[in-house]
């Protein structure tokens, strides 16, 4: 920590995927110094330091920017086939860090290193800020004060540009790089907000995941899954690159349906093309329809967002995810996005894969 008392943070990546994350650190008043580590050499140290005017340091290798002992927390930008082993010097040396998804190829390659942060007590999670939508935290408070009754089901999707808009010779589409497609490098972000908005495991799986772009990539471009909650509860989740419009063209939807009531997020609509991160700003409008007893704002509700603009990835939203990150780091407390909850939506996603090609149901242990 600064003198100040503002922080001091790392900021590592492999792959070139990280300006933006550095441009949330910069409007972050608690952030104080910034660090960059350009881990590989896909990445620039240059290009990621940017012009932010907090960067006073600028690293290649990752055992000299651990090796500075004033650090107070990490982010981490890298290649799911890089990640694991960055992450697990990053909490070796006892350090907080909050990385981008997904983080891993593997489910298993990321439970060792929740595993490892559990052991050494350190905070660690992922950069998921759509938790952060008003839309999101408004049903949250919803389903606290009982709105939908009994949920019954929930629904996710989220749609993306088509494939020819994307270039397909990236490590983006090889499943030795990236492990798996649009499920866990786009559809993660809904697949989560299904996860937290249910609170609870998935324990079974069936899908059908394939490709249907004319593009011949080795990586799924589409999925669609049913889910089955420890408790009986229900889902689906779908993902594709499916769009015209464009690579920055986006369907993201969440609706949730109870016994008293129902929910619909509308997060993103295909009409038009975003682009620079803007999608975050998108005006939407959120409805929920409650019957309970005793709710005080019972009947039909429809709020309309409209989220400021803000530099960086995430805007407004990954601003908050990164305060209560902070604020998490430095009381020992849980990640706003835990990693035990990466690992899980990677193991929803390796469900589908086996389900897919075995055309069965594919239960998932605790």
């Amino acid at each position: 920590m600064n003198d100040d008392g503002t922080l001091v943070v790392g900021a590592i990546s492999s792959h070139g995927h990280e300006n933006g994350h550095v441009l949330v650190l910069d409007q972050l008043p608690e952030v104080g110094t910034i660090h960059v580590c350009a881990a590989t050499e896909l990445v620039k140290v240059e290009d990621l330091a940017g012009e932010s005017a907090r960067v006073v340091g600028k690293y290649t290798e990752v055992d000299e920017l651990l090796d500075r002992g004033d650090l107070d927390a990490v982010i981490v930008c890298a290649r799911p086939d890089h990640a694991p082993a960055i992450l697990e010097k990053v909490v070796s040396a006892g350090l907080p860090v909050l990385y981008d998804k997904p983080a891993a190829t593997r489910s298993a390659d990321l439970g060792r290193v929740a595993e490892l942060a559990r052991r050494q007590g350190v905070t660690a999670g992922a950069m998921l800020q759509w938790r952060y939508h008003p839309m999101v935290l408004s049903l949250k408070r919803a389903l606290a004060d009982g709105a939908l009754g009994d949920v019954m089901t929930i629904e996710g999707k989220l749609l993306n540009g088509l494939l020819v808009y994307r270039d397909t010779s990236t490590y983006l589409f090889d499943p030795q790089t990236a492990g798996h497609g649009i499920l866990s490098w786009l559809g993660c972000h809904c697949l989560d907000l299904v996860l937290y908005l249910m609170q609870e495991r998935v324990v079974e799986v069936m899908a059908m995941v394939g490709n249907l772009n004319p593009q011949n990539v080795a990586v799924e471009d589409t999925g669609f899954l049913i889910l089955k909650f420890e408790s009986g509860r229900m889902g689906s989740f779908q993902a594709g690159y499916h769009l015209l419009g464009g690579k920055a063209t986006y369907d993201f939807y969440i609706g949730m349906r109870g016994t008293e009531g129902f929910a619909v997020l509308p997060f993103l609509e295909p009409q038009e093309e975003t682009s620079g991160g803007s999608e975050v700003e998108h005006t939407s409008t959120y409805s929920l329809s409650s019957e309970a007893r005793g709710w005080s704002t019972g009947g039909v509700r429809r709020e309309r967002f409209a989220i400021p603009h803000a530099p960086g990835y995430g805007g407004v939203m990954a601003e908050a995810l990164y305060r209560d990150f902070f604020d998490a780091a430095q009381s020992g407390s849980p990640a706003p996005a835990p990693i035990e909850d990466s690992v899980h939506m990677m193991e929803i996603v390796e469900a589908a894969k086996e389900s897919s090609d075995t055309g069965r149901a594919v239960p998932i242990p605790s």
